[in-house]
């Protein structure tokens, strides 16, 4: 029906959006019940419905709402026929992208028309307006990038691209050449590292480094010492043992022997 992936990665949305699913039901006017369980995760709803609960508190829903966490098992109640479309988001991004309470929105939804602090234009009146499913959910897919554009979003997006930069390299990244790949200054990288992630870049590497070696300590994956202290960067043993004490308190044999 539609390509879901695609559509996240056209509107940059990975890093806010786990995965976008429809559920449609044509038949004639009766009354349903859909089930759902706790998975963790919120999400952005629209709804083309004529009317419709949410059980057990019997809340009126809205056409477009967002979701919170689930923590017990919750049921919508629903008159056929119906169109949903569900955009179930990153347990974090509910607040990031929403700047809502998240805990006030446990196991309730909120109508998002309602929401105070967004000033992208609601989408509603376009969803409403007779398309394609297709066409209704890339105008919710928009929303939902010009919405993180306007939060400020693609500083943390930057910060996010960083992280997996220095993890997919197991620690091993300069600052510099983190820089330069992600079309940044090495000082602005420093300063927005500090603020969203609370350690410089270069001490993140340098941790990763060290969970890396650590792992492969832990893990018995190696023949000798100095095989863990190479194939992790360092530039000798007596460099690698005092990041392992700096970090541990420990010596890496006093490690295995911990396992």
């Amino acid at each position: 029906m539609i390509d879901a992936t695609k559509i996240i990665a056209d509107n940059d949305l990975e890093l806010f959006v786990k995965e976008i699913f429809v559920l449609e039901e044509p038949t004639a006017s009766r009354d349903t019940t859909l089930t759902f369980f706790a998975d963790g995760y919120p999400g952005v709803v629209y709804l083309q419905f004529e009317k419709g609960f949410l059980l057990p508190r019997k809340k009126i829903l809205s056409p477009f709402f967002l979701y919170g966490q689930m923590i017990a098992p919750y049921e919508l109640s629903i008159r056929t026929p119906y169109l949903m479309i569900v955009f179930q988001l990153y347990p974090s991004a509910a607040k990031l992208l929403f700047d809502i309470d998240t805990k006030k929105l446990n196991d309730d939804c909120a109508d998002l028309s309602k929401i105070k602090g967004v000033a992208i234009e609601n989408p509603l009146g376009a969803l409403t307006t007779p398309s394609a499913i297709k066409l209704k959910t890339e105008n919710i897919a928009k929303f939902l990038s010009e919405l993180a554009r306007e939060k400020g979003m693609e500083e943390y997006r930057k910060i996010e691209q960083a992280i997996q930069m220095i993890q997919d390299h197991k620690g091993l990244i300069a600052v510099n050449e983190l820089a330069s790949r992600l079309n940044t200054t090495e000082r602005t990288l420093r300063r927005k590292f500090n603020h969203y992630v609370g350690i410089s870049p270069k001490k993140f590497a340098k941790i990763t480094q060290f969970q890396t070696s650590l792992d492969q300590i832990a893990t018995g994956g190696y023949s000798k010492l100095t095989d863990v202290v190479y194939e992790n960067g360092y530039a000798d043993q007596s460099h690698f043992i005092r990041n392992i004490r700096k970090f541990t308190g420990k010596k890496p044999s006093q490690l295995k022997k911990s396992q």
